[in-house]
């Protein structure tokens, strides 16, 4: 495979789609190296302590109002509850995404005068309501927010072989809302092939109604099942939406 231009990286925050207002993504992914040397080892000896993900993102200042703007989102979420954050090559489905649970401990903007205002934003990986952080998934797009909106119950997006959840493994998934109708249920579900023929209930968002994100209980392995798809199965009018399953 050949190099890649980031002509159009992706980060989904939450309910908002901030790729358009950034002109550089950084996401850090890292363990803290913890040294276990002993004598006799003849060599500095280390470990994987705990995982962490380190996201920075520089842009453009745009102001307007709540979800519909760089600044209100960004300010909204400072020193907040974390929220799901997706980054990804280009957002399309069956891409590369990564994706996890982020909280925002500094933003900053304005700048020099006759210069284009900039902001930028630094999110950590966090837990939320006591369930311990996970660091990020790496995972794939199942529906992409630039595909069609969702009107109607029924498969959506683009499945994906992500393949078999191991016995000590954990499928993740989760729901980017960027627009709502009145409400919307949908679930993640697996199939042995990718006609879902013998499809299987693995993870559901319920209940959708405000613009925002859901993060998916965890399901653990094992699950021999390889495809994962979204499928809608209750809707009330029209939901601009993003889907994103991973195995970790």
């Amino acid at each position: 495979m050949g190099s890649f231009a980031a002509n159009n990286i992706t980060t989904w925050f939450s309910g908002y789609d901030m790729t358009a207002d950034l002109n550089s993504t950084q996401l850090a992914l890292s363990y803290d190296a913890l040294e276990d040397t002993a004598f006799l080892d003849g060599a500095r000896s280390r470990i994987a302590g705990l995982e962490d993900a380190q996201l920075s993102e520089a842009g453009w200042w745009q102001g307007g109002a709540a979800n519909a703007a760089v600044d209100p989102v960004a300010f909204a979420a400072l020193g907040g509850t974390p929220r799901l954050v997706t980054n990804s090559p280009d957002g399309a489905e069956q891409s590369v995404a990564y994706f996890y649970r982020a909280r925002t401990f500094s933003y900053q903007t304005f700048g020099q005068v006759g210069e284009v205002m900039p902001f930028q934003l630094s999110a950590q990986s966090a837990k939320v309501g006591g369930v311990a952080g996970i660091g990020a998934v790496r995972g794939r797009v199942l529906k992409s927010n630039r595909t069609a909106n969702v009107t109607a119950t029924g498969a959506v997006g683009t499945a994906f072989q992500l393949g078999a959840v191991a016995a000590g493994q954990y499928l993740y998934a989760g729901l980017h809302a960027f627009a709502v109708g009145t409400t919307l249920t949908g679930v993640v579900e697996s199939a042995p092939d990718n006609t879902f023929g013998a499809a299987t209930t693995r993870i559901t968002f319920s209940g959708i109604t405000t613009v925002g994100d859901t993060w998916g209980a965890r399901v653990a392995g094992p699950i021999t099942d390889t495809w994962y798809r979204l499928r809608i199965t209750a809707i009330t009018g029209t939901f601009t939406v993003a889907c994103i399953a991973g195995i970790k």
